[in-house]
């Protein structure tokens, strides 16, 4: 991705976040995600030429995916796009997507999600180990299931929970989160996970309106 590409798809994903389906429809499976190569569409027009002959829940799978596939490209761009960071060259590769300081121990996936349900009544970000140790042991399916470093951006509002979509999209507040992360990336305390080290960056928004991000 590069500046051109950014400033046309962010500002389209804003506008797609209020229109997004509220619920998946559908559960991932290898099945479903056959059905199509989402990874080509490049635009959601292009995307729903490809589902229009697929029943709604489908539908809203797949348009809930590349949403969030999107976005997390953009979250990738706006962490690698800083000149101590480095992008993987390889495309294809999963174990990392960045690396900081010229340190392949500090090698990242970067992971885009929202707090579990069974959290999010009592969540505070202090309870950082816990959320990570639940992302690992219920993210980490199939292919996921190489346990590697990961950045886990989480989105969550406070205000209603349906906002994690606008959050994902709040480029701004999150541009100032992975720079000041970067920043001080080497005081930063990791949670370790059986063989990998973690951090959560917090995306919030209050029940007042309020925007703000949390590193712990």
């Amino acid at each position: 991705m590069d500046i051109n590409e950014y400033t046309v798809l962010s500002k389209e994903l804003q506008k797609l976040s209020k229109s997004m389906p509220l619920h998946w429809g559908t559960i991932q499976n290898n099945k479903t995600d056959s059905k199509i190569n989402m990874f080509r569409y490049k635009t959601l027009h292009q995307l729903e030429s490809a589902i229009i002959n697929l029943n709604q829940d489908t539908k809203d799978y797949f348009k809930r995916r590349w949403f969030i596939w999107q976005c997390s490209r953009i979250d990738e761009y706006l962490s690698y796009k800083s000149t101590n960071i480095l992008k993987n060259p390889n495309s294809k590769d999963q174990d990392w997507d960045i690396e900081f300081n010229g340190d392949s121990k500090l090698r990242f996936d970067i992971k885009g999600t929202i707090v579990p349900k069974n959290m999010r009544i009592s969540f505070k970000t202090s309870n950082e180990k816990e959320l990570i140790t639940s992302y690992y042991k219920n993210q980490s399916k199939g292919v996921r299931h190489h346990i590697q470093n990961r950045l886990f951006i989480v989105h969550h509002s406070e205000l209603q929970t349906e906002r994690n979509m606008f959050l994902r999209c709040h480029w701004k507040l999150k541009e100032e989160a992975y720079n000041y992360f970067i920043k001080h990336i080497i005081n930063t305390e990791f949670i370790s996970y059986k063989t990998a080290i973690s951090k959560c960056i917090f995306i919030l928004e209050s029940e007042s309106n309020e925007f703000s991000f949390k590193i712990n």
